[in-house]
């Protein structure tokens, strides 16, 4: 789509109204670039919980005469002065009376999706994510197609908006807070997972599934929608609001109609009225993990439905190694492998990290403190022992409260930390050499980081800069 064909849809859904930008970070930022290159003098407000948001943008933006600031603890009073509501993914809205609240809320994602749905792909799951469009991205990228990044994987949509041709694939992560408000959805729609997650930005459990449910609720029959067939809360949430799309099922034991399956080495795919059978597959990828099946699956489905043949899939299925912070191997020290799994913010992900090893020796554990359930993982730990567990942070106490609890003799090996730094340096200590030390925390990272990218990396500084000063 040309520039002109985006400034006519602007115009169309934007002219004679003030637009309030909630959040004004980097999709905030990316918001307020692109409405002004297609809407020079519409009325804009910029309304963030950050109260130096007027500084920030006037040390990195040129005057702008048509431009209102709400920055502070009542930033939310800009949504009674305007139109439309241009949200940012991060911005929680449970504290709003949705019955008293009617001023409409649009999104980069909506916008997005209206102009290009039928060549996207979106990707969503509590986890997976942005495994799963890296290597569905590589594969289309390989097959020689006119392929876009972008999403929750770290590039807002506006950023691309005029990169759009007619023959152009979008592949796109999506996560709850770009789904919460959408009434549209992708032409091919991926959902792994859902567990819980993100507790502290809705009201319930149920508000984040059905949040994550959006990317498939408003399909029509001649999408697709590509899920996780082993997944309860998809499975109820599919008996409770059908989806009219037609369904290709990922299952890890068996083939199902218009799915895939590893049986055995081998990968079946039904699609189209036929089984096609992939040879010695499951077992050449790379990436480790039982949970990476179905993000594999999930990528081999989507790129079987945009026509790339088997040899290529194969060729990048089996060079793929997956993203940093996900089982990353960081390094031997003192003949002890340490891996950064730091992606892994709640139970579930840290059980399939521990179920990826024969045996852990040593795991870290805890952070900022969600209020997840965390009596998955003490029982897991109950029947699956490792010799050493060094909690961190609120949540890292309120599992240590639970393992006393339930499991007295293991938590004489557990030990609490008030910071990161020391929890690693003491794993570098306690770990003997052949052992594996585990960064899995099963919990956020915002008590001490900016995100669980910066732990990660703060976790590989540590263990190499340890690994250097040893040589």
């Amino acid at each position: 789509m040309n520039s002109e064909s985006i400034r006519d849809y602007f115009e169309m859904r934007f002219a004679g109204k003030t637009i309030c930008l909630l959040g004004f970070g980097r999709e905030g930022k990316s918001s307020y670039n692109t409405i002004r290159k297609y809407l020079p003098d519409i009325p804009l407000i910029i309304a963030d919980n950050n109260s130096l948001c007027r500084e920030e943008f006037l040390a990195g933006f040129p005057e702008d005469k048509n431009l209102n600031f709400f920055c502070g603890n009542d930033y939310l009073s800009a949504l009674s002065k305007c139109d439309i509501v241009l949200k940012s993914p991060g911005v929680s809205l449970k504290v709003l009376d949705k019955d008293k609240f009617i001023c409409p809320i649009t999104s980069q994602t909506e916008i997005f999706l209206e102009l290009f749905r039928d060549q996207v792909t979106g990707v969503t799951g509590t986890k997976g994510k942005s495994t799963t469009v890296s290597l569905l991205y590589q594969i289309l990228k390989t097959a020689g197609k006119d392929v876009l990044l972008g999403g929750n994987i770290g590039i807002p949509p506006f950023e691309f908006l005029d990169k759009v041709k007619p023959e152009t694939l979008v592949v796109f992560e999506m996560s709850s807070h770009q789904l919460e408000n959408l009434s549209i959805s992708p032409h091919v729609a991926v959902l792994l997972n859902i567990f819980q997650e993100h507790l502290d930005h809705y009201r319930s459990y149920k508000d984040y599934q059905l949040a994550k449910y959006n990317i498939a609720r408003w399909q029509k029959q001649s999408d697709v929608f590509i899920y996780n067939a082993e997944s309860e809360p998809i499975q109820s949430l599919l008996k409770e609001i059908p989806v009219h799309s037609k369904k290709m099922l990922i299952h890890e034991l068996s083939v199902y109609k218009g799915g895939a399956a590893c049986v055995g080495k081998s990968l079946h795919i039904s699609y189209s009225g036929k089984i096609r059978v992939f040879d010695n597959f499951c077992n050449r990828r790379k990436i480790p993990g039982q949970h990476n099946i179905t993000n594999i699956l999930a990528a081999v489905l989507a790129a079987v439905k945009w026509g790339v043949e088997e040899e290529i899939i194969r060729k990048v299925v089996e060079s793929f190694r997956g993203l940093p912070h996900r089982l990353e191997f960081i390094g031997e020290l003192n003949g002890v492998g340490f891996y950064n799994d730091s992606i892994s913010t709640i139970p579930e992900s840290t059980i399939e990290a521990l179920k990826t090893f024969s045996r852990v020796h040593t795991i870290l554990l805890g952070g900022y403190d969600r209020g997840v359930d965390y009596k998955m993982l003490m029982s897991f730990l109950a029947q699956n022992p490792v010799n050493q567990i060094l909690f961190i942070g609120k949540a890292g106490k309120r599992m240590q409260q639970e393992l006393s609890a339930t499991n007295p003799g293991m938590a004489e090996n557990a030990t609490l930390f008030e910071d990161f730094e020391s929890a690693v340096y003491k794993a570098i200590e306690i770990t003997p050499s052949g052992e594996i030390c585990l960064l899995s925390p099963a919990a956020a990272s915002y008590d001490m980081f900016k995100n669980f990218e910066h732990r990660g990396e703060k976790f590989r500084q540590i263990i190499l800069g340890k690994k250097e000063s040893s040589a």
